[in-house]
Order: structure tokens, then sequence, then C-alpha cells
């Protein structure tokens, strides 16, 4: 059975979420994976989801400032640890089965691994046990932060590896992270970009621009040709935005398109990397 083709919903678009949801369900996609906030309306995706033959694959745990989980005494810690519970609770409630989690959030750092406090992790690890969801730990910024999460918790099986090969491509790295995680990969990002676009090499956020595969200059032959060897993975997720984190002219080159055609043109693409997908995991 060929994989399906899953979308990460963003938090706006020019129609209404039940138009969203039936959209993309004629462009070919059978899941759905919306970022948690306290005013999702979950319910009603879920609703529109089963309406529409499609499931909810993954809830992205709230975005922010990630840096003070690892200091517990920091005021904000407390409720972006009750958020990112919540979004847990919202997993199991609707039976959707992982969590995707952000273990750091920011380009400048500096990392101690004898001062690392692991308590608001460990916390949320075992929140997510008892209720039977996984979390999918996601390759961002800050790879030393991502190692120490995934190490201490390789014991783990509620506990694997979401792959963004936008964020893989454009922010600076040593470490090959599907080489390190890869047979625990339970979700992934899909989109493109430019790579670091900075003649000096600074990072910068509007390098990740998540757009449609082959917008970019990924080599995807290449890139999914990794996968070979890694848990097949029954859905792909793309996470492809219309509306790019950047503002510059050069990098809004979806903004004019109907939500039709961009929906359309998301399937297009995301079944050319299925089919590349399928043509790499044959050949095991």
């Amino acid at each position: 059975m060929m994989v399906e083709l899953g979308f990460s919903l963003q938090a706006k678009y020019d129609c209404p979420n039940d138009q969203v949801i039936s959209l993309l369900k004629e462009a070919g996609f059978a899941a759905i994976s919306p970022v948690w906030t306290p005013d999702l309306p979950l319910e009603q995706l879920a609703a529109a989801a089963q309406a529409h033959g499609m499931t909810i694959q993954s809830l992205h745990a709230p975005h922010g400032d990630k840096s003070c989980l690892w200091n517990p005494q920091d005021p904000r810690s407390r409720q972006i640890e009750e958020n990112i519970k919540r979004s847990i609770d919202a997993c199991a409630q609707f039976q959707i089965p992982v969590t995707v989690l952000h273990g750091w959030e920011g380009f400048f750092y500096t990392f101690r691994e004898e001062t690392l406090d692991f308590s608001v992790f460990d916390r949320i690890v075992e929140h997510a046990g008892q209720l039977g969801v996984s979390i999918a730990l996601e390759n961002l910024e800050g790879e030393e932060f991502l190692n120490a999460l995934m190490t201490r918790y390789s014991h783990l099986s509620h506990i694997g590896f979401c792959w963004d090969t936008g964020h893989d491509h454009c922010y600076p790295h040593k470490m090959d992270f599907l080489e390190a995680f890869g047979q625990r990969l339970i979700m992934t990002h899909i989109n493109d970009n430019f790579g670091l676009r900075a003649p000096d090499g600074t990072p910068n956020g509007d390098d990740d621009l998540h757009f449609l595969p082959y917008d970019g200059n990924i080599q995807w032959e290449h890139t999914i040709g990794r996968m070979k060897g890694l848990p097949r993975q029954k859905i792909l997720n793309f996470e492809i935005k219309q509306r790019s984190f950047s503002t510059a002219a050069r990098d809004l080159i979806y903004t004019d398109l109907a939500p039709e055609a961009f929906f359309q043109l998301a399937g297009q693409r995301a079944r050319q990397i299925a089919t590349l997908y399928e043509q790499v995991m044959a050949t095991e």
C-alpha cells in the first residue's frame, strides 16, 4: 500500500477550516496535523476530518521560547509546560497518536551539558507516557539539546524523532540528524528552502521558508534516498506554509494563489515525493 500524505495545518487560510480540509482531501491528502493553541477548534477539525475520511496524524505542541523549559525557575516555564501538557491531553482525548515538540528554539546560546536540568521535560515525557501519546522531538536550532533529550529518553518507546527536511537544510549544524535518530523516526515535516543564504554564514529564521518540494534547492532524490533502511512511514507529513516567515517579496511565492490552487499544487508535489519514497523503500 502506497504511503499516504499528511499536511500540517497553519493558523489561518483565506477560507474556513471545513473548506480547507475538503480542499486537502480533493488534493490527495489523507491526514492533517494542526498546531495546538488554547483556542484551536479541535472538535470542529476532528469532525470535519472524519466527515472526509481523513485522520489527524499529530498535534504540534505550542510554539514559543522553549529555552526556559531548561530553567524551571524561569517564571515562564510553568505556563509553557502546562500548555504542552494540554496539547498532550488533547491528543489523548481525540485519539491523536503524536505530539511534536521542540526541545529548543533560538540560534544563539551556550550549551553546558553538566548543568542541564531535565526536570520539566521529565514531567512532560511521563505525562505523555501515562496517556499513551508519543512525543516526536524535532530538529531545529540547538542540536545539542535535541541530542541530550534523545539520549536521555532512548529507552522509552513513546519518544521518537520528527525530521524536518527544511530545518536540516537551512540551519547550521554539525550533527547528521537522520544518521543519529533515523531509527526512531515517527514523523516527518517535509518542506524546501534555499539553505543558509547569508554570505557570512549567519543563521536567519527567514531562511526557514517551508516551501513546497522543488521550489527551493534541496536535492530530493538524495534526501529521500537517505530514508532507506529507516522505519517505514505510513504517512509522510508535509509542513508547507502558504505565507512564509519571511516578508521579502522573493519569498512570498504562494500568496497570490487561491487556496484551491495552493492545495492542488501541494498535492502534486507531495505525490512526487511519495513516489520517490516508494521507490527508495522498494529497493530494501
